[in-house]
């Protein structure tokens, strides 16, 4: 305890330097923690998403490129169709318990950028959402003019059950007949935590008709009727020999994918991470070094009343120490309270390597990322302390003193 205090005594003693280099430390361990909490909460926010679709097998039509892939998770324009026909199929194929196809496409403001997301679905689909719950109805039938909105969407367009949504309006001046630019709002959704919260909802056959893409679909999701390792494999390989040019997708396969590259990404953030780290360390034993340099006398003269090489080392060693530590705590509470703004920086230096990223938290508070943290910082600070420590411990009293006259 008396090492601290003293250490801590010291380390006040120049204020301006000690805060720089607790500063340098933080910095670059806000930096880690942000990182680690991100790419956690990107396979947990992932894993949520998928297991929320309800469904264990994607089938896309093939061609499409690797991230057309997970549009059905997150909305966007789809670079290839399958025909309705090929529905039949899937849905008929052994070992599969639910099918739902779905039409997707988007409309875009010019004015605002504003990207509006369609999804034409089936009754189906809603079976496969076993959270979903509407305020409201289902659609009356698979023509009807009618839409179900997710509850971002109806809240950004204030519309809730029986009011009346503008599709001309809406979409911009997209191409759409007369008849197309209204329809009845029959359902609301409500809050789901996922990507349906943005989406608007219609029947399969009317947005086929609106879209002009009669009898197309861009999706199936597909509920197998066992989710063990051989019956999956069994069931993703049934649908595989059906042929038509289709790539099907495992969702956990999927999820995997996505992990991968999230953890090549991760590498390479790392690696500049572990850069500023290791300048963090330099600039910690720079400013413990010349603190014993300018401390020589006083060293000296500790020894001289009776303080011994372990004395000092332990003191020295304390300062350092006591410094990353402070430092990585300060960079904990840093990242944590900057987690919002920090969070919104990552997600659009990603959106390169990522179509979306999962709309939950990404940036959270977990024990185990603090603790590995702290004890980064611990064990920078006993790197970095071990040579300046070392150094005042062998400082010769008498050379000490007479050196500083």
């Amino acid at each position: 305890m008396e090492y601290l205090r003293l250490a801590l005594k010291n380390l006040l003693r120049r204020k301006t330097r000690t805060l720089l280099t607790l500063v340098g430390i933080g910095v670059a361990i806000a930096v880690l923690y942000s990182l680690l909490e991100f790419q956690q909460g990107y396979e947990q926010g992932l894993n949520a998403e998928i297991n929320q679709l309800g469904a264990h097998i994607m089938v896309v039509p093939k061609g499409c490129p690797y991230e057309a892939a997970t549009i059905v998770l997150h909305g966007g324009k789809w670079p290839r169709y399958m025909e309705e026909s090929y529905f039949d199929k899937i849905a008929a194929t052994p070992g599969v318990s639910q099918a739902a196809p779905i039409l997707m496409d988007a409309m875009i403001n010019p004015a605002t950028k504003d990207n509006k997301i369609f999804l034409g679905i089936t009754e189906a689909y809603g079976t496969l959402r076993p959270k979903w719950t509407i305020q409201g109805t289902s659609f009356s039938t698979l023509e009807a003019r009618e839409v179900i909105l997710g509850t971002s969407i109806a809240e950004k367009l204030r519309l809730k059950p029986g009011d009346t949504f503008h599709l001309r309006q809406d979409a911009a001046g997209r191409a759409a007949g007369k008849d197309d630019a209204d329809m009845k709002v029959v359902g609301v959704l409500e809050r789901t935590g996922s990507q349906d919260d943005g989406f608007i909802f219609m029947p399969l056959h009317t947005l086929q008709s609106i879209f002009k893409l009669p009898g197309k679909i861009v999706v199936v999701l597909v509920q197998a009727e066992k989710i063990d390792g051989a019956s999956m494999e069994q069931t993703t390989q049934a649908l595989r020999e059906l042929g038509g040019n289709m790539n099907i997708f495992p969702l956990s396969e999927l999820l995997n994918n996505a992990s991968q590259l999230m953890q090549v990404t991760k590498v390479f953030v790392l690696a500049i991470v572990l850069v500023a780290i290791a300048i963090g360390a330099v600039g910690v034993l720079n400013t413990i070094l010349m603190a014993v340099f300018e401390r020589t006398k006083e060293i000296g003269m500790m020894k001289a009343i009776g303080a011994s090489p372990k004395d000092i080392f332990a003191l020295i060693w304390t300062e350092t120490i006591l410094i990353c530590t402070a430092g990585g705590l300060f960079g904990i509470g840093v990242a944590v309270a900057g987690s919002r703004g920090i969070e919104w920086f990552l997600r659009q230096a990603m959106a390169s390597q990522f179509s979306q990223l999962p709309e939950t938290t990404l940036i959270g508070i977990s024990p185990g990322v603090i603790l590995l943290c702290v004890g980064l910082s611990v064990g920078l600070g006993v790197l970095a302390g071990f040579y300046p420590a070392w150094r005042a411990s062998a400082v010769k009293p008498i050379e000490a003193i007479r050196g500083a006259n």
